[in-house]
């Protein structure tokens, strides 16, 4: 005979009752199952701040040194967003030349000065990035001085001057170019960001393109006290000082107009740099 189906019906539920607590208190305790989420320490997650807020306007600084068309150069970024930058860079550059050709001595300056600022857009989110910009400071001067020698001949509009045969008072004078636009709007395109969204410290960017600084201005002047001829040999008849010699002034001003007439379509000056900048 089963005397399980004799017991009564309650101290059976009170079994079950009882074993089921006995369970889910063993369930509460620690390091009753290693998989049991509960069990594990509670981790408080902090959500990463986005891409973006790391690169909050001048929150960084990147500084470096620039080679290019303007001469050696400083350069300073600082973003202004995830995909731009403001940048600021000054470059100068200082050359002397003097040099002899066809009896005439050459000797000339060469004076370059230039403060840029401009925005850097990324547009993809990496290393190529298109800029617009401002020179607030351009100056870009060329001058020369020149002397020849006695005899050697000068052409001005088109027609052949000896500088004096006695040599004496031979032909010198002086030219000049110059831009007049100080301030100059300008626009470039190129590769590698000073402030590497990478997390990088290194950079080396590159970049090409113009500053549209009008036309730039010559001018071409005689020391009034040289002599010219229009022949080899001196003469009373066939030479005279520049300043009241017949033509020569004429002359002089129609080789000028001709010059700037050259050189007028040459309003854009080409912005070629490269450099290497730092991220602090």
């Amino acid at each position: 005979m089963d005397c399980r189906a004799n017991l009564p019906l309650k101290p059976r539920r009170l079994s079950i009752v009882a074993v089921a607590l006995f369970v889910i208190f063993l369930a509460s305790q620690p390091g009753f199952s290693e998989n049991n989420a509960s069990a594990d320490p509670v981790e408080t997650r902090i959500a990463p701040a986005s891409a973006s807020a790391n690169y909050q306007p001048f929150s960084k600084i990147a500084v470096g040194v620039t080679f290019g068309m303007l001469g050696a150069g400083v350069e300073v970024a600082t973003p202004l967003s995830r995909r731009s930058n403001l940048r600021v860079d000054g470059s100068f550059f200082n050359y002397s030349p003097t040099f002899d050709q066809d009896g005439i001595s050459y000797a000339g300056n060469i004076r370059l000065r230039d403060v840029r600022a401009s925005y850097d857009f990324f547009p993809f989110h990496g290393g190529f990035r298109v800029s617009g910009g401002v020179e607030v400071y351009n100056q870009f001067n060329v001058a020369a001085t020149a002397m020849a020698s006695a005899g050697k001949n000068i052409t001005l509009n088109s027609v052949d001057y000896y500088s004096d045969p006695s040599g004496v008072n031979p032909l010198s004078g002086n030219a000049t170019v110059a831009y007049a636009n100080k301030v100059a709007p300008t626009f470039t395109v190129g590769w590698g960001n000073a402030i590497p969204r990478s997390g990088r410290h290194f950079a080396f960017p590159v970049e090409i393109g113009a500053a549209y600084t009008g036309a730039p201005k010559f001018n071409l002047s005689m020391n009034p006290t040289s002599v010219a001829c229009t022949t080899q040999t001196y003469s009373a008849a066939t030479c005279g000082q520049v300043a009241t010699f017949d033509g020569f002034q004429a002359n002089l001003a129609a080789e000028r107009t001709k010059i700037t007439n050259d050189i007028a379509p040459f309003r854009f000056y080409p912005i070629v740099n490269a450099g290497i900048t730092y991220r602090f």
